[in-house]
């Protein structure tokens, strides 16, 4: 029985992940039931708890993670015998699949949520070369207009106001298919993985398995809150990068508050094509902030270990039905110029 344990665990945590990510669920049943049942409950119970605390709970987890199975292999090379390292082995297959199971049941099942393009009146046919540059054209004035008050900002407070970001961005969420309140989560530092982030070009990341925000720590005051908004969106179950990045492109400019205002434009003009916005120049100070940002980005940058990154993060999105992969991330600027907003800057909805 003891000898069977192991690898019926394995096959069990294995069958149960895979069931998890392949099983033909309904889209009603994931919007309703799931994004806005199960996760729902889960996120508004857990993501209050957890911002209580004053340091990265995944920190905390990994380091469990790691340590308990590292001594489950010292415990098990040390009873020496030809299956040592079978049984090692296994453990570490039951690992990955209860870890599958963890993360579709606490997040993941968020994949097979309708991407946020079928929730908005967007029409393909108004993205033409001409409504590109006339958006440019807006962005790079705005960009010009704010920088002063945004810096004013940045002088006086530091950095944007979280609960200003919050009751901008709420109604976004609302827009698009949350039926529920979403608790933001506090942004924090991993101890952990700071360094990685900063060395791999990562922004950020919401953590599925400790219901935290994490932010890289090199941010500039500018670039945080589209960065924050943006790892919201995966707190409201929207899991996709293109769509992550609307919904903080829309809280951003929709916000009244200029460094907020600021930071979307920011961001939303690095994603546009250059030889477009080539064509609109940018004042001094917007420019200066271009470079600061670029020379934080290289002040850590490692070029083989950002590919390498990029490439696995790559295959993750597919493996989870994001058909652009990382590309996904800029086809929120298309949304942008496709779909119409109301006074409120909130998409029109979908008709269907």
């Amino acid at each position: 029985m003891t000898r069977a344990r192991g690898p019926l665990a394995a096959l069990i945590a294995v069958a149960l992940a895979i069931a998890l990510f392949t099983a033909p669920i309904s889209a009603a049943w994931i919007e309703r039931g799931y994004a806005n049942g199960i996760y729902a409950a889960l996120a508004t119970t857990l993501v209050p708890l957890v911002n209580a605390l004053p340091f990265a709970l995944g920190d905390v987890l990994i380091a469990l993670v790691l340590l308990g199975f590292v001594g489950f292999a010292i415990r098990r090379a040390r009873r020496g015998g030809r299956l040592a390292t079978v049984a090692i082995l296994l453990g570490l297959v039951t690992l990955g699949g209860a870890l599958g199971i963890w993360f579709q049941g606490a997040w993941g099942l968020n994949y097979r949520r309708a991407p946020v393009a079928y929730r908005i009146a967007y029409d393909g046919s108004r993205v033409t070369d001409a409504a590109v540059a006339a958006f440019a054209r807006a962005i790079v004035t705005d960009l010009n207009r704010t920088a002063p008050a945004a810096h004013r900002e940045i002088t006086r407070a530091g950095e944007a106001d979280t609960a200003v970001l919050e009751a901008d961005f709420l109604p976004v969420v609302a827009r698009l298919g949350d039926t529920y309140r979403v608790r933001v989560s506090t942004p924090k530092t991993s101890f952990l993985l700071d360094r990685w982030f900063q060395i791999a070009g990562i922004g950020g990341m919401f953590d599925p398995f400790a219901y935290e925000t994490i932010l890289n720590s090199a941010f500039l005051p500018f670039e945080r809150p589209f960065a924050l908004a943006h790892e919201w969106g995966h707190v409201a179950g929207f899991t996709a990068e293109g769509d992550a990045n609307l919904i903080a492109a829309l809280t951003c400019l929709r916000s009244h508050d200029p460094l907020i205002h600021y930071s979307g434009l920011f961001w939303i003009y690095g994603y546009l094509p250059g030889d477009v916005t080539a064509r609109y120049p940018l004042s001094a100070r917007v420019r200066a902030d271009e470079d600061a940002a670029q020379a934080r980005f290289l002040r850590y940058y490692q070029p083989a270990i950002y590919s390498l990154q990029w490439r696995a993060y790559d295959t993750y999105l597919r493996a989870n039905r994001v058909a652009g992969g990382v590309r996904s991330y800029g086809e929120f600027t298309s949304l942008l110029v496709g779909t119409p907003r109301d006074a409120q800057g909130l998409p029109s909805p979908s008709r269907t």
